[in-house]
């Protein structure tokens, strides 16, 4: 056939029967907004993706919320989610899904407090700043930095000694964005700028009116993974919450410190018994004394960061004439380090804590525990979705990690597993942990599925061992190398698996034609 010969009329011309496969796409979801709502309410939901054909449904990781998609099929992407009274609050995940597979999941929060939807009115200006209705405080705003450059700005007066709390949750969300918040006075000046967090890229402003005024905060953001250049993004997948209020604790919990309670008395460390403690002078550490006999195991942890505040405790343990047995930084990829500490010899030994960057203050809290190892373990897994073929094994790589002496050996389940499809798991798991292989695998005649699953482990006891065995469930990470700081949730148990139909082909005759001259 020469080139750029006409193909078309050759197979019409010869009769040619064509195969015809109708199949949906799997869908992708990368955001969906609002990305929170409030319990006991009926929003409009938007899904940021592809999704063909639509609709597609909607899973949901807890109980208490329904999805409707718009009747309008046109209307792709939209629908109405429906939050129950009684749903529990907090971050939850959501997947788009049919009979080809699911999306990755991304996440909505659940809240207790007045929602607010941004109106894209100010053109990304201070000075064209909406005003804050101060009645409906404590609210969260919910917005999306859509385009690059883009300011959100939004005006609130505030009285001479009042004090604005202002937190963000957009990196926490996974909206790869990096968010600043600017605050100016009602010129415009710029009076303060907040950009990390303690413990992420999402930060808290706190700031006392110096005169009674507007003020106009700003919310901004950078590229996270961070770009070439270094400039303002957005898109619609940027979205992102903004709590306000007036009063520290108006401010959900879990954007705030966890009080540990009051310093303990004294510098005497038992193992069993935490102590709480403040660094008070810079570059000073804390000291602690601890008695200890020959060959005690004891696990040495501090909690700082853990805890919400913004110290970076670095530990070290010391001998009894002061020299170091061992200093311990971030652990876990955790600013908060732990040792599994052996001791050589009986004797009094000495334990500090000291910030990383010398700092000191009423923030620079943490809590200093010295307790027994308990053994255990921890699975993850490669991948949070899969997908099957029928006479094709799946494998399923899942990382065991023994901690602190773990021994017993493990057996893996997978609950409400399909009919048709088998799991083959390994008789033994290495005791020093590492990676094993779950093999999945589909008759001929399986059925199709596309459905959530949990992968669970649990310890095999050795004969005449009467202790309750201890099952867990293997979990996906989400901490890669673009992860600085919890996100609202750092892994998922749920994940997805799929067979998808088998294909109806679909045969057509292709009527003879004059051949091409």
């Amino acid at each position: 056939m020469k080139a750029g010969f006409p193909i078309a009329p050759v197979l019409a011309a010869i009769g040619l029967c064509v195969t015809l496969t109708a199949t949906a796409a799997l869908p992708t979801l990368e955001s969906v907004y609002p990305p929170g709502g409030k319990k006991g309410s009926e929003i409009t939901l938007t899904l940021n993706g592809k999704f063909d054909p639509w609709p597609c449904a909607l899973w949901f990781s807890r109980k208490g919320l329904t999805f409707t998609p718009d009747p309008d099929p046109k209307k792709t992407g939209l629908g109405k989610l429906t939050i129950a009274p009684d749903a529990a609050p907090g971050p939850v995940f959501i997947r788009a899904h049919n009979a080809e597979g699911a999306s990755a999941p991304v996440f909505f929060i659940i809240s207790e407090q007045n929602e607010i939807l941004e109106e894209e009115k100010d053109n990304s200006t201070v000075s064209g700043a909406a005003p804050i209705d101060r009645t409906k405080l404590p609210a969260v705003l919910n917005g999306t930095l859509s385009a690059g450059g883009e300011l959100d700005s939004k005006r609130i007066t505030l009285e001479k000694g009042e004090t604005l709390f202002a937190a963000v949750e957009a990196y926490a969300l996974r909206s790869l964005v990096d968010p600043a918040i600017h605050l100016h006075d009602a010129a415009g000046n710029r009076l303060l700028l907040e950009h990390d967090g303690p413990d992420n890229l999402d930060p808290l402003l706190t700031f006392t009116a110096p005169e009674k005024g507007d003020y106009i905060l700003s919310l901004a953001g950078f590229s996270h993974p961070p770009a070439a250049s270094v400039a303002y993004t957005g898109s619609k997948n940027a979205s992102y919450r903004l709590h306000l209020a007036l009063k520290r604790e108006q401010l959900p919990k879990h954007l705030g410190p966890t009080d540990p309670g009051p310093d303990s008395a004294g510098d005497i460390l038992i193992p069993g018994k935490p102590v709480v403690g403040t660094l008070k002078t810079a570059g000073e550490p804390a000291r602690h004394k601890i008695t200890a006999k020959k060959g005690d195991k004891l696990l040495v942890k501090v909690e700082g960061r853990a805890l919400g505040y913004p110290i970076d405790p670095v530990l070290r343990i010391l001998k009894a004439d002061g020299s170091e047995i061992r200093k311990e930084d971030d652990t876990n990829k955790s600013a908060d380090p732990e040792y599994l500490w052996t001791v050589a010899e009986d004797g009094e030994y000495g334990i500090t804590v000291i910030d990383r960057f010398s700092r000191s203050g009423d923030t620079m809290r943490y809590r200093l525990a010295v307790t027994a190892p308990v053994a255990g373990f921890t699975v993850t897994l490669d991948k949070n979705l899969y997908a099957m073929e029928r006479g094709k094994p799946l494998e399923i790589k899942a990382t065991v990690v023994r901690l602190h002496g773990h021994k017993d050996n493990l057996a893996f389940t997978i609950p409400g597993l399909p009919g048709g499809i088998t799991l083959t798991a390994p008789e033994t798991v290495p005791e020093k942990g590492g990676e094993v292989i779950l093999k999945l695998e589909a008759k001929p005649d399986a059925p199709a599925a596309s459905l959530s699953l949990r992968i669970l482990a649990t310890e095999k006891k050795a004969e005449g061992d009467t202790a309750k065995p201890v099952e867990k469930t293997a979990v996906f990470s989400f901490k890669d190398d673009n992860h600085r700081g919890p996100y609202v949730l750092d892994e998922i148990e749920d994940i997805w698996l799929t067979l998808p139909p088998v294909k109806e082909e679909k045969k057509e005759e292709v009527k003879e034609e004059e051949k091409p001259k």
